[in-house]
């Protein structure tokens, strides 16, 4: 068929690229085409109608997909079933026994883009028989009308011959505008100007780098051994250790010898080590472990924390213990140690206020795909346009009831995605830095942590594609960027008693393991977890000026460590999606080490 293919483009005055003859084979077979002449001739009068005579490229190629071969198939499909009939008069279909759609174009392909003026088209189409009940409903409830590209309810809604949702009247959530939360000088808040005060020229440089370069769609993923993951876990273990022996003992601490963690002994000893549990599942006060920094041995003792008047663990955890074990099986903690001395971040030294908008995926209900909630989102950009907005994933959510359900699809997730962007960009317009951060659980990204960064077929000056996570500098102010829900999957998994409160110890659980997601083993079924990239490109040397944490955790906004440590909460959301706002002001030199004086910030209701 290949060489058949290419013999008729050949005579047609078109050659055809090795990738454009692979698609062209490839729709052949799926639209079930034997004759290579008739393919070919279809192509040119889509391409003369529609293309103005555009020679086939992949892109074209999808196209011609989804107005000629898919309609046609389609067209076929309901004259041939016999169960439910639609009338059909005068040549325009009413298609009143489906609830997805008001009305139905005039012709079968007028969905797709095809007009009645496309006399070319005709030729290639099968007729219709001209009775009353021309028109059928197949007798497969998942096959239904095509859902238009773009609606005015449902702008970033997918193209699909599957339902995406029942339709319904935009509605206001509850409390929509509301703010929930606030922090940061009152001063500040109550004069801000939500949108651009001023546009000066933003800067994006990433700073997560291993060798000098960055996380990209290029990399190699789930190719670390197991000999490769012994070694970073002893690598981080010593790192670490090493810390915390500094914060104890300071310039001596080389000096010092710590025991094994299983040492039998009376008196008090000290040992470094990594919290494990027993088993599968969230720790407990009887399944928590700690072992040793030998690799090679991997001694292990049970902690007993009966002496101790507060104790907050997680799996992966390295720590410092002070304690006795008087039988060899059982440690009896009288200290934990787990921060180190931290460096505070540096004050930005911005020339002008910035603003920002952050929002974090879902971006649609759970029970639909049409994406009212990033609607809502993005009429609230159209009058406050902000210096910056970041967006944080899952754009195309493989979670969602509808994505697992392999809804019936006329464009690809990759495209679906382009769509979105494109409707975002059109909004906010070039004077708005935009931010996009992948996550693994979008459909068309790369299913490991971290994650590469998405791509776009068009290149724009002012859209950056980071990877998750990621660590950029913006003018001089430092943001820490992640779409992964390390604080719930933290949460979830420790052991915490009368440790205080849950979210500013979460966000130092970071700052002092000094990574993204120290979390070990990751939550199962969860997350595909890659060793060797992570310990290259999820590593947090040095607390950001923020630090962005969505999450499914209550949203919060806190100062911690001198960080501002936002959870924007979702922006789709049984109880009504949140996103978060700031404003960044220039630093006074009196104040710069007070984050409080210069920055104010709300979560508010989309």
């Amino acid at each position: 068929m290949e060489s058949e293919l290419k013999q008729q483009f050949e005579e047609m005055s078109i050659e055809p690229s090795e990738s454009v003859l692979g698609k062209a084979v490839e729709l052949c077979v799926i639209y079930n085409v034997d004759d290579a002449s008739e393919f070919v001739e279809q192509w040119l009068a889509f391409s003369v109608s529609n293309l103005n005579g555009d020679e086939p490229t992949i892109e074209n190629l999808h196209e011609f997909e989804r107005k000629v071969l898919q309609a046609k198939r389609d067209k076929n499909v309901l004259s041939a079933s016999k169960n439910k009939t639609i009338k059909n008069s005068s040549g325009i279909a009413s298609l009143t026994s489906l609830k997805n759609v008001a009305s139905a174009p005039s012709t079968p392909l007028s969905i797709y883009g095809v007009g009645d003026e496309d006399i070319m088209m005709e030729q290639y189409m099968h007729e219709l028989p001209e009775t009353s009940n021309n028109c059928q409903t197949p007798k497969t409830k998942n096959v239904l009308t095509r859902t238009p590209a773009r609606h005015n309810d449902a702008l970033f809604s997918p193209a699909s011959y599957s339902p995406i949702g029942t339709p319904r009247t935009r509605r206001v959530t509850a409390g929509s505008g509301k703010i929930v939360y606030t922090l940061g000088n009152p001063t500040t808040i109550n004069n801000a100007q939500w949108s651009l005060s001023s546009q000066p020229k933003i800067t994006v440089k990433q700073l997560l780098q291993h060798n000098g370069k960055t996380l990209d769609i290029k990399a190699k993923y789930m190719y670390d051994r197991l000999s490769q993951k012994a070694d970073i876990a002893a690598d981080r273990i010593f790192n670490i250790s090493k810390s915390l022996c500094m914060k104890v003992f300071g310039k001596k601490s080389e000096d010092y010898i710590l025991s094994h963690v299983d040492v039998h002994t009376q008196e008090t000893v000290k040992v470094v080590g990594t919290i494990y549990s027993d088993y599968d599942g969230a720790l407990d006060s009887a399944s928590t472990l700690l072992v040793g920094s030998d690799v090679m041995m991997c001694r292990t003792v049970r902690l007993n924390f009966s002496k101790m008047k507060s104790v907050a663990v997680f799996p992966g955890q390295v720590v410092l213990a002070s304690g006795i074990n008087p039988r060899g099986d059982v440690f009896m903690v009288e200290e934990l140690i787990t921060e180190q001395d931290l460096m505070m971040p540096s004050p930005p030294r911005l020339a002008d206020q910035l603003s920002f908008v952050v929002a974090a995926g879902p971006f649609t209900n759970a029970d639909d795909l049409v994406y009212d909630p990033l609607q809502d989102l993005v009429t609230y950009l159209k009058e406050n346009k902000p210096n910056v907005l970041i967006l944080t994933g899952p754009f195309v959510d493989s979670n969602h009831k509808l994505i697992k359900e392999n809804v019936t699809r006329t464009e690809t997730f990759e495209m679906f995605f382009e769509k979105i962007m494109d409707g975002i960009i059109d909004t906010v317009g070039t004077d708005t830095t935009i931010l996009v951060v992948a996550s693994y659980r979008d459909a068309h990204a790369d299913p490991v942590y971290p994650t590469m960064p998405m791509t776009l077929s068009r290149t724009y000056s002012n859209v950056h594609m980071l990877p998750d996570p990621s660590l950029v500098d913006l003018n001089g102010l430092t943001i820490g960027l992640t779409s992964t829900d390390i604080l719930d999957h933290i949460l979830t998994q420790e052991l915490a008693v009368n440790a205080g409160d849950k979210v500013k110890r979460a966000v130092n659980y970071l700052f002092h393991q000094k990574s993204f997601y120290p979390l070990n083993p990751p939550i199962e079924d969860t997350i595909n977890f890659d060793s060797d990239l992570a310990s290259k490109f999820a590593n947090i040397d040095q607390i950001p000026n923020i630090i962005i944490l969505p999450s499914d955790q209550k949203c919060f906004l806190r100062l911690v460590n001198g960080c501002l440590a936002i959870n924007p909460g979702r922006l789709a959301d049984i109880n009504g999606g949140t996103f978060a706002r700031f404003i960044i002001t220039p630093t006074d030199p009196k104040e710069e080490n007070n984050p409080f004086s210069y920055i104010g910030c709300q979560v508010r209701k989309v």
